[in-house]
């Protein structure tokens, strides 16, 4: 089930995050977004009454960018990173949306693939976006409505 954060996931989202990335938000942080920032969108994916997922975009305008979408590696490959990135373009569209976009390293070959499967395209390249990694990023994009 997807549903919308809650001040009672941060710790666990914190886990996911901190596990899935070399430069994670800190709790601080993720707190602080979850209860103050209104142009974010926060929402978990909820199995047997455990966190096992997120994401967190934002929305400005007619634009909405991926901040950060991660899955448990636990609970990979049972399609709730699809699930999640499915309700996210939802969303997007129900918000009239024109595109999303997103950041997403070079070396990320499984989010990369799952991204081109729902449509999104390569738009550029960031030099250097992972600093303390010295790893590139692809910009990728998909409109919502042609």
């Amino acid at each position: 089930m997807i549903r919308k954060m809650e001040v009672k996931d941060v710790d666990r989202v914190y886990e996911i995050e901190n596990s899935s990335f070399f430069e994670p938000w800190s709790k601080k942080h993720l707190l602080k977004e979850l209860t103050s920032n209104t142009l974010l969108d926060h929402y978990v994916y909820e199995l047997d009454g455990e966190v096992v997922g997120f994401y967190i975009a934002s929305r400005v305008l007619d634009l909405v960018e991926i901040f950060t979408i991660a899955v448990d590696e636990n609970y990979r490959r049972r399609g709730i990173g699809e699930a999640l990135l499915s309700h996210l373009i939802d969303l997007g569209k129900k918000n009239k949306a024109s595109e999303i976009w997103l950041e997403v390293s070079v070396k990320n070959t499984n989010a990369i693939n799952l991204y081109e499967k729902f449509g999104f395209k390569k738009d550029g390249i960031r030099k250097n976006y992972y600093q303390k990694l010295g790893v590139d990023a692809y910009n990728m994009k998909r409109k919502l409505y042609e």
